[in-house]
């Protein structure tokens, strides 16, 4: 059963009019009768019957509207799920810091941060300048937030 068959089924069964559900799925009255044609040949089984009120489901239809609903959504998720992982940021995060830095304004940003980040490892560490500098040198830490008090210009 084609995803495509199963929404223009459930647009029919909705609107209990192939017109309205024509426009609803954006295709030619008589592309959606086709399609339901289509999914009857495929079951085996009448899916609507027609009445004064429009168009009903059988007991066949009826039975497979939950199942069309479901697998419909779970396409959805499986859709979501890929997405999310093309644009997933993941990996690690090494951050230094002073105490009174990481106290007074890191917790909350590294709060806010993993909240919108969550596949990110984010380790911290807390020491003097001289240390995280040369952690930041060594390519321990990923960045410092300290004071540089070597008199270094910020070009060197």
């Amino acid at each position: 059963m084609h995803p495509r068959l199963l929404k223009t089924f459930l647009a029919v069964a909705r609107t209990r009019n192939v017109t309205r559900a024509a426009v609803e799925v954006n295709l030619a009255q008589s592309s959606v009768s086709d399609q339901i044609q289509a999914l009857e040949a495929e079951l085996g089984a009448s899916l609507f019957t027609r009445s004064r009120r429009g168009l009903e489901l059988t007991p066949a239809g009826e039975a497979l509207k939950p199942y069309a609903e479901e697998l419909l959504s779970l396409a959805d998720d499986a859709r979501a799920a890929i997405d999310a992982t093309r644009s997933a940021t993941v990996g690690r995060l090494a951050i230094g810091a002073l105490e009174t830095i990481a106290s007074a304004r890191l917790a909350g940003w590294l709060a806010d941060f993993h909240a919108v980040h969550p596949d990110i490892d984010i380790k911290l560490k807390i020491a003097g300048s001289g240390d995280l500098l040369r952690r930041l040198g060594d390519g321990e830490i990923d960045v410092a937030f300290c004071f540089d008090r070597s008199g270094a210009s910020e070009s060197d």
